[in-house]
């Protein structure tokens, strides 16, 4: 019951955090809440999904994480993009109306020109199109997101094992503790 309880306060400080997150870039009137609570929940990351670190997802997405914080820290506690990221994703038209070293609001990204920033290649510039709208996101985000992938990859394959064993466990208590043959079925002697 303590281990559930363990898994439950992990993952709801997961939660926690990424809403607090999502909630301060998404709402904040000012950069400076940003350029501190962003740093702060990807290094709290980690500590919330400690509990699961047996998983090989969780350890792809803390390379993801770390490499996230890392350019972030570098940039003051926000994300570099280069202006020609920023033109391809909202249009030079908008795009027009931030300078360099801005804050770009509704983000967590500061706009850098090409070749000043600290570690802009890790920062957000892969562009993500769905449908008519899409996103920016950094190497980073996409090793978090193969983290993500292969932790429900191994939650499906954890899950269909229990399945199984459970299944072997009802044969066996129907068969009055009789291992079932090869193939499950159990035979009479």
């Amino acid at each position: 019951m303590i281990a559930r309880n363990r898994v439950a306060l992990s993952a709801a400080v997961a939660l926690c955090l990424v809403m607090v997150q999502f909630g301060t870039v998404r709402l904040s009137p000012w950069e400076l809440p940003v350029r501190i609570i962003v740093p702060a929940t990807i290094a709290a990351a980690p500590v919330a999904l400690w509990h699961y670190r047996h998983r090989l997802g969780v350890w792809v997405m803390f390379v993801g994480l770390a490499a996230n914080l890392c350019v972030i820290v570098a940039n003051g506690g926000l994300m570099p993009m280069e202006r020609s990221t920023l033109v391809s994703a909202v249009g030079s038209e908008r795009a027009a109306t931030y300078t360099t070293g801005d804050w770009i609001a509704g983000s967590k990204d500061v706009l850098v020109a090409r070749g000043s920033g600290r570690a802009v290649a890790l920062g957000d510039g892969i562009i993500v199109r769905v449908g008519s709208g899409g996103f920016v996101a950094s190497p980073g985000d996409i090793v978090i997101w193969s983290g993500l992938l292969i932790l429900a990859a191994e939650a499906s394959i954890a899950w269909q094992r229990a399945q199984r064993q459970a299944r072997r466990e009802r044969a066996r208590a129907e068969s009055g503790g009789q291992a079932p043959a090869e193939g499950g079925a159990i035979t009479q002697r």
